[in-house]
């Protein structure tokens, strides 16, 4: 009785104390140009306030090129994307590929004591760098696969998607370099504010985990 007086009074400093839960936890972004391109507060900045790194390869759903260097960051959570210039056009996207794709980036960050954060993929703004519908059904189809995927394990969900689409489910224009797929500084702004509180809520389970551990000693 005790012991569980402790874990509850432990969970409810933690989730009550106000302050970033990430302290100077190391977070690796893997990803291709979106994540290469992802300057946040202002030009050129990557969340100056925050251990973060971006290890990219682009050009390729299969991200395990990137695996030796985002373990050389030994980081404490990776949180990892597919571009949306991977699905096809036509609608006809291999969709058990990305999700084996997504699989293998997560198994190893669990094997390097990383914890998974997946994102969804952005939205495309049909019409523009000859993008189409179909290939945007194809990325709402494998965002709903991501979000479940992050649900049945447990994991937050970096959910890139809809905090930028629109009415129509598509990148808005105001957000997009012009090219339909890549955003600019105004649409890095409106996703930025999104991360960090993301990532507190992983820095939170792991601080309220390692507080119960603690506890028991």
């Amino acid at each position: 009785m005790f012991k569980r007086l402790i874990i509850i009074v432990t969970l409810a400093l933690l989730s009550t104390s106000g302050a970033s839960a990430l302290g100077d936890e190391e977070v690796v972004f893997l990803g291709a140009s979106i994540t290469e391109g992802f300057y946040y507060p202002s030009y050129g900045q990557f969340f100056p306030s925050y251990n973060f790194d971006k290890v990219i390869v682009g050009g390729d759903p299969d991200k395990s090129a990137g695996f030796g260097e985002v373990g050389s960051y030994d980081p404490d959570m990776v949180t990892f994307k597919e571009c949306a210039a991977y699905f096809d056009e036509g609608g006809d996207t291999d969709h058990d590929f990305m999700h084996q794709c997504m699989q293998e980036i997560a198994d190893f960050c669990i094997s390097i004591g990383a914890t998974p954060v997946p994102a969804t993929t952005l939205p495309i703004d049909v019409g523009y760098g000859g993008h189409t519908q179909p290939q945007l059904d194809d990325i709402i189809q494998f965002n709903t696969w991501v979000r479940n995927w992050c649900t049945s394990n447990g994991w937050a969900c970096m959910d890139y998607y809809d905090w930028i689409a629109d009415g129509d489910g598509q990148l808005p224009l105001a957000y997009h370099d012009g090219d339909g797929l890549h955003p600019n500084q105004a649409g890095y702004n409106v996703l930025g504010p999104h991360v960090v509180p993301t990532l507190d809520t992983v820095g939170v389970e792991s601080a309220s985990l390692g507080a119960i551990k603690a506890s028991f000693k």
